[in-house]
């Protein structure tokens, strides 16, 4: 059996103002806590219920990173939240991409029509776009793949990479 696996781990760029409004929001929930204890005690239980409706839904949003799984033609795409959850986020077949190209080359410009999907650093410099045909529309995947998976990407399709 010749397979071909490789598998990439992508951590996805958080912006500087993420951290500033972390701690904006956890000063502002002490606070909030503190002085409406002082006066209402109800006010409590509707810190705490928001807290942990805050810690479990969108704190866990925050730090993301993707795992490209490359088996043959097939590309496997998981998100993991908080390094503690994963999620499936596209399955495809390289077989049927149509084009690929760097998202920084002039050809992003005609490319507008579609469901974008971005599993990439952030950095556009670095990430290629995909485009995959799917029910009479297009899926343009963003990645940022390195060389190795780069070149294996090319020899499944390297009609898309003209």
């Amino acid at each position: 059996m010749n397979d071909t696996f490789y598998e990439l781990l992508i951590k996805r760029n958080k912006p500087d103002t993420n951290a500033v409004i972390l701690s904006a929001i956890n000063i502002v929930a002490i606070v909030f806590l503190l002085i409406l204890s002082l006066y209402i005690q109800f006010a409590i239980i509707l810190a705490v219920g928001l807290g942990f409706v805050f810690y479990y839904m969108v704190y866990p949003r925050i730090s993301v990173e993707y795992e490209y799984s490359l088996l043959n033609a097939d590309l496997t795409i998981d998100a993991i939240y908080n390094k503690t959850k994963r999620k499936n986020v596209l399955n495809v077949d390289l077989k049927t991409l149509e084009t690929a190209f760097p998202t920084s080359s002039p050809k992003m410009n005609g490319q507008r029509n579609g469901k974008k999907t971005d599993c990439s650093t952030g950095d556009m410099t670095s990430s290629y776009c995909l485009i995959f045909p799917n029910n009479g529309e297009n899926i343009l995947l963003f990645v940022t793949p390195d060389d190795h998976m780069l070149d294996m990407i090319k020899r499944v399709a390297p009609r898309a990479f003209m």
